[in-house]
């Protein structure tokens, strides 16, 4: 489903195609300078539909995230602020309607049963969708970021209530210190993002969305070389909780 529907994007930005056959019509008039047309031309095939601007619809969303490590970050400080960021490209069944002829014949019938379909330019990667600021209130402070360059998704229920579950691989840089735990942690590691979201529109372009959002790294201990993995129980490996996103939905023009 996933791959077909990206395949439908691609396919939608392609210059649209006349199926309809080229017919020319040759006037001959009847008269004592009227000249038989000559045998054997070619015609000359008409030129291609012109390219032209197209309106895609974006959604951009920002919203806060409360975050809680594994013991024992965890239970060093109870909770860590971040900012939640999304942005994608949306294709839904109106884009979908408007290019169905530039949509393979195989993939007409999968593409009717979309219901929307988010796809992140690859220059959206470079933007972290996690943004970590959280002072050391109690015992531990936590600055970085988390991106999130590659995802699938699921959707369970479109209407009212658009429902998905949500997986991606991720690349985690934060900052750690702490009047507890062993400190400085420069931790850097990959992951994977699991999330569970709930999305509600409440105009054409405002949306709001909430859910659960966790992400699972290979360990490493506080204090430790991000080289190092052992020993487990002193080690950071997870980041989650829940988050409340606002978002804004416009129509982008682009040039085919």
């Amino acid at each position: 489903m996933i791959a077909g529907a990206l395949l439908l994007f691609i396919a939608a930005q392609a210059p649209a195609l006349d199926a309809t056959p080229a017919t020319s019509q040759v006037r001959i008039e009847r008269g004592p300078s009227a000249k038989p047309p000559t045998r054997g031309a070619r015609k000359r095939a008409p030129p291609p539909p012109p390219r032209g601007p197209i309106e895609v619809p974006v959604d951009i969303g920002v919203g806060p995230v409360l975050l809680w490590g594994n013991p024992p970050v965890g239970f060093d400080q109870l909770a860590h602020f971040a900012l939640g960021i999304e942005a994608a490209a949306v294709v839904d069944q109106e884009l979908i309607r408007r290019f169905e002829r530039q949509i393979p014949p195989g993939l007409r019938q999968q593409a009717r049963a979309l219901g929307e379909v988010r796809v992140r330019p690859w220059w959206l990667a470079l933007v972290p969708e996690l943004i970590i600021v959280s002072p050391q209130i109690w015992n531990t402070g936590m600055y970085g970021a988390v991106w999130r360059p590659f995802g699938l998704g699921v959707t369970f229920l479109d209407k009212p209530v658009r429902v998905s579950a949500n997986a991606a691989l991720d690349l985690a840089y934060v900052f750690i210190h702490s009047r507890t735990l062993p400190e400085p942690t420069h931790f850097l590691r990959p992951g994977i993002n699991l999330k569970l979201d709930a999305e509600l529109k409440l105009t054409d372009t405002l949306l709001v969305s909430g859910g659960w959002s966790s992400d699972l790294f290979i360990p490493q201990p506080l204090g430790r070389s991000p080289l190092e993995v052992l020993p487990l129980d002193q080690a950071l490996w997870h980041l989650g909780g829940p988050y409340l996103m606002l978002h804004y939905r416009f129509p982008l023009e682009l040039s085919l």
